[in-house]
């Protein structure tokens, strides 16, 4: 740094003992020197516009490596231990609010503005991360649900809902494969989790695989057997696999359970 400073005080008295002269000493100069001195000076003021503008481009340059720096470095990530316990407690408060609205009343809209006014308080509030998260996937906005589960996530790398919900969005997106892997990062955290069972089930018999699609839909059954999102799955897999007397079977089961699920409905025709 010291070497920086020095060559650019040598620069500056360069500059300034060349292009500057007193009015004294212009009174002495004959007109070739004066002619050959307005010259030298239109050429520095070109000079001098490029510097400028190179030293403009530099300071932009190095501020957005500051910039870069700071994010790498995480410097203003906001630390748990500073937020004042009125305000995880607010945050908490909210997130009650909110979950209430996205699961007793389905008004997700309503939900997402408590949300965002718990994590004005706490932006790492883990729940209020994930819920909003789950509340734009029921709304059918899947790139903004991975995108509030992937900041839940980097709350909690291991939570199980927030990956659900991740891997579900991705489904509802046709990235089967993505979805797969972040529901098998979900089952290593909790491998009875029914939802995440399902979406690994629906992915494969997307995917055309049909006997593990039906593997998976029975874990999910052994852990649920009235999921008719999971007899769904079976059984659609099921006639795919040309084995139709089993397949109305298994979505007889889930017409008993939900006389009115759209696709069992659909699928015995």
């Amino acid at each position: 740094m010291d070497l920086i400073y020095n060559d650019f005080f040598l620069l500056i008295g360069g500059i300034r003992s060349k292009y500057q002269i007193s009015k004294q000493q212009l009174l002495n100069l004959n007109f070739q020197q004066i002619n050959s001195f307005l010259s030298q000076s239109i050429h520095f003021k070109q000079f001098e516009l490029t510097i400028e503008k190179l030293l403009q481009e530099l300071i932009k340059e190095f501020q957005d490596q500051i910039k870069k720096l700071q994010k790498d470095l995480n410097l203003f990530a906001l630390d748990y231990d500073q937020i004042s316990k009125s305000n995880i407690e607010k945050s908490e408060e909210l997130y009650e609010i909110g979950y209430k609205l996205y699961w007793n009343d389905d008004k997700y809209e309503e939900a997402i503005q408590i949300f965002d006014q718990a994590l004005d308080f706490n932006s790492k509030h883990q729940l209020s991360l994930w819920c909003k998260a789950e509340s734009l996937k029921m709304l059918g906005q899947y790139n903004d649900a991975i995108v509030w589960a992937d900041k839940a996530l980097q709350v909690d790398l291991k939570h199980c809902s927030s990956l659900s919900t991740k891997a579900e969005s991705l489904r509802m997106l046709g990235q089967y494969n993505e979805a797969i892997i972040c529901v098998d990062k979900a089952l290593q955290v909790d491998p009875k989790n029914c939802c995440s069972l399902y979406t690994k089930a629906e992915s494969l018999r997307m995917l055309g695989q049909y006997n593990e699609a039906i593997t998976w839909a029975d874990k999910a059954l052994q852990i649920n057997p009235k999921q008719c999102s999971s007899l769904y799955t079976k059984g659609n897999s099921l006639r795919q696999l040309k084995k139709f007397k089993e397949a109305m079977e298994v979505i007889e089961q889930s017409l008993k359970i939900n006389p009115n699920h759209f696709d069992s409905l659909r699928i015995k025709g």
